[in-house]
């Protein structure tokens, strides 16, 4: 490069009422073509700025949208139990071979998730043997993981149809049968909680309603290409006779069962008489 005697004419002052040209002398590059090293410094500087600022606007982006996703199974979720908020693989208690092998079922399962194999895990077997704190377990480490990046719920299937039938006589409330389908759809990782015990009468012949029949299709058909996490204390024959067989089909699809047949009720086991 060669400096030339033409003078930048951007680069002026103002003194004594004129403006007045600095001497900055042009330079040619290797075409020939003239070019203030100024502003091309200015111009480098500006284009420099404007690459950082937009890198700083993505990473913010990127954070804004994890914890967006973060926040999804903290906020959303539908846990009557408190307690269960607390559950990890961590402190699951393991008291037999049973749970022992379940737990690390629970762990190969959240291994294969973190691969990005879709599959569905239904948890079976009798009350309090812990099959919701290992179904709260996988997606605490999904809503942990931050190079996975996907979004986990919890829903007490109960509770859930409770809040959604309120909504009727309640304009106000939220909890619509839109707002349940559209939320359970979306996310990535979900749990339903305690399939069955919508219909208050688990050891019962009743058969789940229409409505309950309704929203839980909804919800599997939209998710048929996404994980879904069920717990149930319902025997094959119980979930057939309440549910349409069609349902039953979604829920049962591309399944990895986890059984508890001989796990203790733990909290029988804390009733001190």
């Amino acid at each position: 490069m060669t400096f030339l005697s033409e003078t930048c004419n951007k680069h002026k002052y103002f003194k004594n009422g004129d403006w007045h040209t600095k001497t900055v002398y042009k330079m040619s590059n290797a075409k020939g073509d003239a070019f203030c090293p100024i502003c091309a410094a200015q111009e480098s500087t500006k284009k420099l700025e404007k690459e950082v600022q937009a890198s700083i606007d993505q990473a913010e982006a990127a954070r804004a949208e994890a914890s967006k996703l973060e926040h999804v199974l903290l906020r959303k979720s539908i846990v009557p139990d408190q307690e269960l908020l607390n559950a990890s693989f961590d402190n699951y208690i393991t008291d037999c071979q049973e749970t022992s092998s379940n737990l690390k079922s629970a762990k190969e399962c959240f291994a294969h998730y973190k691969e990005n194999l879709t599959f569905n895990i239904f948890f079976q077997g009798k009350q309090g043997a812990g099959k919701s704190h290992l179904a709260y377990s996988i997606l605490r480490e999904i809503n942990d993981d931050k190079q996975m990046d996907k979004s986990s719920l919890f829903v007490s299937v109960e509770e859930m149809m409770r809040l959604m039938k309120d909504s009727f006589g309640d304009k106000k409330s939220k909890y619509t049968e839109r707002y349940f389908i559209d939320l359970l759809a979306s996310v990535d990782y979900l749990v339903l909680d305690d399939i069955g015990a919508e219909t208050g009468a688990i050891d019962s012949e009743k058969q789940a309603t229409d409505f309950v029949q309704r929203i839980i299709y909804a919800v599997l058909t939209k998710r048929q290409h996404k994980s879904t996490i069920i717990t149930t204390n319902l025997n094959k024959e119980s979930i057939f006779n309440m549910y349409d067989k069609k349902l039953v089909s979604r829920m049962l699809k591309r399944p990895k069962y986890i059984l508890f047949k001989n796990a203790k009720d733990r909290r029988k086991e804390d009733i001190p008489f």
